[in-house]
């Protein structure tokens, strides 16, 4: 009876100790943005477009309102490696002033401004020209990092989610050997930007800011292959959902601070 008893308050603490730490990963993150990335089944070629039809539907469907969709999977060959696809269907101009963004926190440890060894960040201007950041304690500095840091490649181009010629991005990032560190659970914000469609303004997931790292979503991950049944427009839907519930949590959080000032 005793060791039933030291057993189930063993099996207490340990709940209790990972509730804890799930609410910890909450609190450093925006509420309402989170998402799973699978393991990779079909190996993609990075040279921004589908390259099969069945090149990127091992990965989940998150979407930024109607134009944009993003998908990553993940596997570990010899390193672990992320793999992204991110489609924008409303960009179909080539234009110096588009962008792609990425912020990473591969720590989960938020924060109000981007850290110092932390916080990184790349942004990909004119579809032509990457730019690595790392924090440094207020915001960001460009930085030199390796070329083994990432392979990416961009396109307009047709795809099995949309016959219109639009920008797709492809990149992958090894996790664990390079000078981008993550860690299992990991934390990102993904934003685009169309120059010939300013009145659009930026594109974002979460749609926060990308100087708070407070607010960017999470990456989870599972080490299975996706389920079956999470099609293109089913995800469509839940994200629709996802993005509505967490809007409104932005919003009234929003109107908590102007009510505090």
């Amino acid at each position: 009876m005793k060791k039933i008893i030291v057993t189930t308050f063993c099996i207490l603490m340990l709940c209790s100790l990972l509730a804890l730490m799930n609410v910890g990963t909450i609190m450093a993150a925006e509420l309402g943005y989170e998402r799973t990335s699978y393991t990779t089944l079909v190996l993609p070629t990075i040279d921004g477009a589908w390259t099969s039809e069945d090149e990127w539907t091992d990965g989940d469907v998150t979407m930024i309102g109607e134009d944009v969709a993003f998908r990553s999977t993940w596997d570990m060959p010899d390193d672990v490696w992320t793999r992204w696809v991110v489609e924008f269907f409303s960009d179909t101009t080539d234009d110096p002033g588009d962008y792609w963004q990425f912020c990473i926190d591969g720590e989960q440890s938020g924060g109000s401004s981007p850290q110092v060894g932390v916080h990184r960040m790349f942004e990909i201007t004119g579809h032509t020209d990457l730019v690595w950041y790392m924090g440094d304690g207020t915001g960001w500095t460009e930085v030199a990092l390796g070329e083994t840091e990432i392979e990416w490649a961009n396109s307009l181009s047709s795809s099995p989610t949309n016959s219109t010629p639009h920008w797709i991005l492809e990149f992958q990032i090894p996790k664990n050997s390079g000078t981008v560190q993550m860690g299992i659970l990991w934390n990102f914000r993904v934003a685009v930007y169309d120059a010939s469609n300013s009145e659009a303004g930026v594109l974002a997931w979460p749609p926060t800011d990308a100087d708070i790292p407070d607010g960017w979503g999470i990456e989870n991950y599972s080490s299975e292959p996706i389920p079956e049944g999470l099609t293109f427009g089913v995800m469509v839907l839940l994200s629709s959902v996802s993005v509505l519930v967490g809007y409104h949590y932005f919003r009234k959080r929003q109107e908590k601070k102007v009510e505090a000032q």
